[in-house]
């Protein structure tokens, strides 16, 4: 007599560890039903049973009934199985983002440490200031050098070459990294908190503006450093030289009194409210093209 059929009578490749252990189960009360079908025929036939197989052949119904309970339990486990493995993937997908912001949290943590360091250091330096004059010359001829290795680079895909309004823009986001902005009415809680909004925008390689109606973005900023840090000019020892020799290499300077009523960086908005307003007005404008 043949074997009873059933649409689940074999396991795939693809079955779960519950659902493989049910089908196994399965499979061995149909082997088991199977043996008492063929006791059956035996008996049809005029065989005698043993007395072991005459109690197999009487738990025959419950066989059935058991087949078919797990037959109708399958669906349920199947979609209780299911339910679980959602419920544990959102449970580590929400553990993994709240470890990747505690993550973020940390470093964000860290650029903050690190720039009330540099703030207040930045704040308090009074000797760059006293040597203004020999600072300035120095400065220039960095400039002078840094553009002249981009000049003269055999690579063809560089893209333009830098020039003094990009390195102009490293020197405005330097500074808006690191201190705040002249004649701002901001505490220092305030400024030293967007410094570290705009060096996470900067770690973070944001497409937003460096600043409100400006064209020029952390991105685009970043291209710009990252082709100085590609040139020569970053790797070069320098050469100790007087003072006196930077001058000539510079060329024609102006006076530092000079200097802080000229503008050194055209075209680049500074956001920084407006001095002689009425007390208590926070208006705040964009002054263009000038360090204040």
């Amino acid at each position: 007599m043949a074997a009873i059929p059933s649409s689940h009578s074999s396991e795939t490749a693809t079955d779960r560890p519950v659902l493989s252990l049910l089908n196994k189960r399965i499979r061995a009360l149909r082997k088991k039903l199977n043996r008492i079908s063929q006791m059956e025929e035996s008996l049809s036939r005029g065989k005698s049973l043993n007395k072991e197989q005459q109690e197999t052949l009487r738990s025959k119904s419950f066989i059935v009934s058991l087949i078919d309970e797990l037959e109708r339990f399958r669906q349920p486990l199947l979609q209780a199985v299911d339910q679980e493995i959602q419920i544990a993937l959102a449970e580590t997908q929400s553990e993994e983002k709240k470890a990747q912001e505690r993550s973020e949290s940390d470093e964000s943590g860290v650029v903050a440490d690190l720039l009330k360091l540099v703030y207040f250091g930045s704040m308090f330096d009074v000797r760059t200031l006293s040597m203004a004059q020999d600072n300035y010359m120095r400065r220039t001829h960095e400039r002078n050098c840094c553009l002249s290795y981009d000049y003269v680079t055999d690579d063809d895909a560089a893209g333009d070459p830098l020039n003094d309004f990009d390195l102009d823009l490293v020197a405005l986001l330097g500074g808006l990294l690191t201190s705040r902005p002249p004649h701002s009415r901001l505490s220092h809680k305030d400024s030293l908190k967007m410094c570290v909004e705009r060096a996470n925008l900067w770690l973070s390689n944001s497409n937003r503006p460096i600043q409100p109606n400006s064209s020029v973005t952390y991105t685009g900023l970043r291209e710009k450093l990252n082709k100085i840090m590609a040139s020569d000019y970053f790797t070069t020892t320098p050469q100790i030289i007087a003072p006196i020799q930077v001058a000539a290499a510079v060329g024609n300077f102006t006076s530092f009194q000079d200097l802080l009523h000229r503008s050194i960086i055209p075209h680049v908005g500074v956001i920084g409210p407006v001095e002689g307003l009425a007390a208590g007005s926070e208006q705040e404008v964009i002054q263009r093209g000038r360090w204040l």
